[in-house]
């Protein structure tokens, strides 16, 4: 079965508000159905499985074609599975250097993982609903 992809109301804020470019939304468009629940890569991570395994949580490093930095210099994507209605829903997107580093940005870092956090809370909630 084919993955669909879904762009969710806060993802799509970020986008505008952060001015992410046609040229880089279309290459996200592109490379989400592509992604699989398999395997982790360097710049792909596993940031939460869901109690009853319906739905997984991921962080990406997507480059930015605008700025030819690479992935590191790119973007953050957080997006969601739907392991049982095989959606992969996009959430969160932020650039790299807006998140903050090993010893700088704590707020910039505490904002982020709140983010996470609300997000894992979610999927709980969702996950409970299913049963």
């Amino acid at each position: 079965m084919a993955w669909v992809c879904v762009e969710r109301e806060q993802f799509l804020r970020m986008c505008e508000k952060g001015g992410v470019s046609i040229k880089v939304r279309d290459a996200i468009r592109a490379w989400a159905p592509t992604v699989s629940n398999k395997y982790e890569t360097p710049r792909s991570k596993l940031i939460y499985r869901s109690p009853n395994n319906n739905y997984e949580a991921w962080s990406a490093g997507i480059p930015n074609p605008d700025s030819n930095k690479g992935k590191s210099g790119g973007y953050r994507v957080v997006y969601f599975l739907d392991l049982d209605g095989f959606t992969i829903n996009l959430d969160f997107i932020e650039e790299r250097k807006e998140l903050g580093f090993k010893n700088e940005g704590h707020r910039k870092k505490d904002k982020y993982n709140y983010y996470v956090d609300g997000l894992k809370e979610y999927l709980k909630r969702l996950d409970v609903k299913i049963i």
